[in-house]
C-alpha cells in the first residue's frame, strides 16, 4: 500500500507493509505551486516507489469531504474546492482515499502505536500548523463535515492585537505554537532563525531568547488542550511532527497550564506521550486510509 503525507513544508511517500515503511521517498513543497503541480510532484514521487501503485492513501494539512473534494488547506493555497481524490487518482490511475493529515497520522497511530492501548486520545501534530486527529472508543472519528479535531484554530488570545492566523482569524492556537509564530517570536527577541531547531538549540543553552519561544507554545498548547479535556476526558494526548522532537521543553509548560485550565483535577494529569511511530505516523496511517 503507498500512503502519502502531504504536509506544509515536505511531502513524504512511503511503500507500506504489516505498519512498516519499507521504501520512502520525499519532497520539499515548494511555495508558489499550483494545486496541479503539486498533484503532479505527488504523482511522480508514487512512481518512483511504484510502476503501478494498486491504491494510494494521502493525507492532506487541510479539510476534505467524504468524496475527497478539498475545502481549505491554510498553509498552502490553492487548494479551495479541489477534488484532490479525483485528481491525483487520474495521474495514478487507481484507487485514492484522502483525509485531514492530523486525523491519518491518529489512524496509524491507533493502528500500530499508543493507540493500542489508549482507546480515546487526540493526536497532536505539531509542525508548520497545530493539527488534531481523534479516537474515540478505538474509532476514528472525523466529524460530520470532516473538521474534527481542529485544534490549531482554538482560541487561546482573545486580546485586541492577538496574532493572525492563517485560517483567517485571531489568536489561534497556531499562531502561536505552530512554527510561524515561534520564528516571529525568536526574532521578536533578537534571534535569527529560519527554522525552529536552532532555537530549540537556543533553549537548551539556557538562553532567553530560546526559552522564552517554548514557553509561549507550551502556554498556548496548554491553554487550548485544557478546554480540549474540559470536553472529552480523553485516556491520553499524543504528539507527532517536527517540534515534537523538542517536547521535553515544552511539557512542564504544557502541564502547567493544563492545570491551571482544566475543572476538575484528573483531566490534568492526562498521560501526554510522544507519538511511537513519530514521523511515519502520517505515511502509515494514510496508507491505510483505503482499507477503512
Amino acid at each position: 500500500m503507498i500512503g502519502v503525507d502531504f504536509g506544509g513544508s515536505r511531502i513524504k511517500v512511503g511503500l507500506v507493509a504489516d505498519g512498516r515503511v519499507q521504501k520512502s521517498t520525499s519532497v520539499t513543497t515548494r511555495a508558489g505551486l499550483s494545486a496541479d503541480e503539486i498533484l503532479d510532484v505527488i504523482a511522480k514521487a508514487v512512481f518512483e516507489l511504484t510502476p503501478t501503485p494498486k491504491a494510494v492513501g494521502l493525507a492532506i494539512p487541510g479539510e476534505v469531504d467524504a468524496n475527497g473534494r478539498c475545502w481549505r488547506l491554510p498553509n498552502v493555497p490553492g487548494f479551495e474546492q479541489v477534488n484532490v481524490a479525483a485528481e491525483l487518482a487520474k495521474r495514478v490511475h487507481c484507487p485514492v482515499a484522502v483525509e485531514n493529515d492530523a486525523t491519518t497520522a491518529a489512524l496509524g497511530e491507533r493502528l500500530y502505536g499508543h493507540g493500542q492501548q489508549y482507546p480515546s486520545f487526540l493526536m497532536v501534530t505539531l509542525g508548520t500548523g497545530i493539527g488534531g486527529g481523534l479516537v474515540l472508543g478505538g474509532q476514528l472519528y472525523s466529524g460530520a463535515h470532516g473538521f474534527a479535531g481542529e485544534i490549531g484554530h482554538v482560541n487561546v488570545n482573545r486580546a485586541p492585537d492577538a496574532w493572525p492566523c492563517g485560517c483567517g482569524l485571531k489568536g489561534c492556537m497556531e499562531a502561536y505554537a505552530g512554527t510561524k509564530g515561534i520564528l516571529r517570536r525568536f526574532r521578536e527577541l533578537g534571534g535569527v532563525a529560519d527554522e525552529v531547531l536552532p532555537i530549540a538549540e537556543s533553549a537548551r543553552r539556557g538562553e532567553r531568547a530560546g526559552i522564552e519561544c517554548f514557553e509561549m507554545m507550551g502556554a498556548a498548547l496548554g491553554r487550548g488542550l485544557a478546554n480540549i479535556q474540559n470536553v472529552l476526558d480523553l485516556n491520553a494526548i499524543v504528539f507527532t511532527g517536527g517540534i515534537s522532537q523538542s517536547f521535553d521543553l515544552i511539557e512542564p509548560i504544557v502541564r502547567k497550564h493544563l492545570g491551571q485550565n482544566t475543572f476538575a483535577p484528573p483531566l490534568a494529569v492526562v498521560p501526554m506521550l510522544v507519538s511511537e511511530l513519530g514521523e511515519r505516523a502520517g505515511v502509515i496511517g494514510a496508507a491505510y486510509l483505503t482499507t477503512l
